[in-house]
C-alpha cells in the first residue's frame, strides 16, 4: 500500500512512517499541505493521512482541493489530529475523509486502522 502523510510536525511524520514502513508499506510525506499537492498527484497514494491544523493550507482545505482532482478520487483520506471532538470529526467527514485517527497515536492499532481506511 502507498501512504502519503502531511503533518507540520516532522516527529509525528517520522513515527507514522516507521510504523507503516515496518508493516511493508511505501510512505512519502511533506510538512506543508500547499507544497504536498503536486507530490501527492505524482505519488498517487492509496491513502492520504493529514493533520487537521497546519499553517497556510489546513487539512480540510487540502482534502477539498484533492477531492477536486479526478485522478485522485479513488484515494482514501483520513485525518490524524489531536482535535478529537465530534465537531472536527464531522467537518472531516463532510470534506470527504473516510476516517479519523486521534493523537496521541495508539501504536497497537495504528497500522491496521490505516489499512482498514485505505480499503474504503
Amino acid at each position: 500500500m502507498k501512504v502519503y502523510i502531511v503533518d507540520d510536525d516532522a516527529d509525528m511524520i517520522e513515527v507514522m512512517t516507521l510504523m507503516l514502513d515496518a508493516a511493508g508499506h511505501r510512505v512519502a510525506s511533506s510538512v506543508a499541505g500547499a507544497t504536498a499537492i503536486p507530490q501527492i498527484v505524482e505519488f498517487k497514494p492509496d491513502i492520504l493521512l493529514t493533520d487537521l491544523v497546519m499553517a497556510e493550507l489546513d487539512g480540510l482545505e487540502l482534502c477539498h482541493e484533492l477531492r477536486e482532482n479526478k485522478g485522485l478520487r479513488a484515494m482514501s483520506i483520513a485525518f490524524v489530529s489531536a482535535k478529537t471532538d465530534e465537531f472536527w470529526r464531522e467537518r472531516a467527514s463532510n470534506a470527504g475523509a473516510v476516517g479519523y485517527i486521534s493523537k496521541p497515536l495508539d501504536t497497537n492499532t495504528f497500522v491496521e486502522t490505516v489499512e482498514a481506511f485505505a480499503a474504503q
